[in-house]
């Protein structure tokens, strides 16, 4: 069925004791399925972009991104911008980009958002409303765990739109949808977790062609002596986007 996230040995097999630790072992089941080699014209700064890209791909197969959707993308870190411009290489007509931050914004368009948007100083339901000639997005993808991002993404959808569940919020908070709503406007409620092993050998070819630039993710390296450190930056600072830990510096 293709449900490899939702597979018992999915979950079985974890790196020990972690990715950031010296040393550490791998299953050989993990070795023989999802191994890469990355290319010679790859960096490894970029290869650390795969499996956040594999997650971004397989959202948007999920949701069954056609080309000449309209798709709205509420949060602009590193994996909402991934999907701005894993959209435009799918084909997307238009993509309206959210987020509180106006740095992100800009990046955002930078990685092909037509529109951006802060909702705290324009509503996004207007815009659109505006965008799609009163119709609304075909696709709405949700990469903020907020329940006001939800309530957005639900709001611009046009009727048997698609709302992409793609972060969790904290525990205890709940979203009220009202059934009729989703039963009169055929509305699809999508989740999309992790990765598997299709997804980031598409990844790795879609960056190693060029077709998808994801390098300028990048905002912040750390040495591994400050793994902590960069840790605090990708969760405080509203400016990073793509925070790495090199064995090296």
């Amino acid at each position: 069925r293709g449900d490899f996230t939702l597979c018992e040995q999915f979950h079985r097999t974890n790196i020990v004791p972690g990715g950031f630790a010296e040393y550490f072992k791998v299953p050989a089941s993990n070795l023989k399925l999802d191994t890469l080699k990355i290319p010679g014209n790859l960096s490894f700064e970029e290869a650390t972009l795969i499996e956040p890209v594999g997650c971004c791909i397989r959202a948007l197969k999920k949701c069954g991104i056609q080309s000449g959707d309209t798709v709205a993308v509420i949060g602009a870190g590193a994996t909402g911008i991934i999907h701005v411009a894993l959209s435009k290489v799918f084909g997307a007509s238009k993509v309206i980009v959210s987020d509180l931050v106006e740095p992100r914004l800009e990046y955002a368009q930078k990685f092909g958002a037509d529109v951006a948007v802060n909702p705290q100083k324009t509503s996004l339901a207007n815009v659109v409303m505006a965008e799609t000639s009163g119709r609304g997005v075909d696709l709405a993808v949700v990469t903020a765990p907020s329940i006001e991002a939800y309530k957005a993404g639900v709001s611009v959808l046009r009727r048997g739109g698609k709302l992409c569940v793609f972060a969790p919020t904290p525990p205890g908070e709940l979203l009220e949808l009202s059934l009729k709503h989703v039963f009169f406007n055929e509305l699809h409620v999508v989740p999309s977790y992790s990765t598997s092993h299709i997804e980031t050998r598409e990844a790795l070819k879609l960056i190693e062609s060029g077709r998808l630039k994801v390098g300028g993710l990048i905002t912040h390296r750390y040495p591994l002596t400050e793994t902590a450190k960069a840790f605090k930056t990708a969760l405080e600072d509203k400016r990073s986007l793509k925070v790495i830990v090199l064995g090296r510096m």
